[in-house]
């Protein structure tokens, strides 16, 4: 077997010094990309759990309105007419949305 030349070892250890210069790049890089990726995955997971927290709310609101419904229709003559004026009331905001939107965006 043949020794190996001081100008080969130097050689060598320049290609590694070279090489592991490169590789620590390469991890600096891939760590701050984890680092990245965990911070928008922790974001991420705060927005989800503050529109889970809205959902939650508006299920309760809407549970509630719908309770306030049902109450108005099981209950006697006087307020099933005030919910025929709200129907009314509400198809004739429906109505005036729809005509004035329409002539908006028509450019008239």
């Amino acid at each position: 077997m043949a020794s190996w030349g001081g100008a080969e070892e130097n050689e060598l250890d320049n290609r590694n010094q070279q090489r592991t210069f490169a590789l620590s790049g390469k991890i600096s890089t891939l760590r701050s990309l984890a680092l990245d990726i965990e911070n928008e995955a922790y974001e991420h997971n705060r927005l989800l759990d503050g529109v889970g927290n809205d959902f939650t709310s508006s299920d309760s609101l809407m549970g509630g309105s719908i309770n306030r419904v049902k109450n108005i229709l099981t209950s006697g003559r006087q307020n099933r007419k005030v919910m025929c004026y709200m129907a009314g009331f509400i198809v004739l905001l429906i109505f005036m949305v729809w005509f004035f939107s329409s002539h908006i965006f028509s450019g008239q």
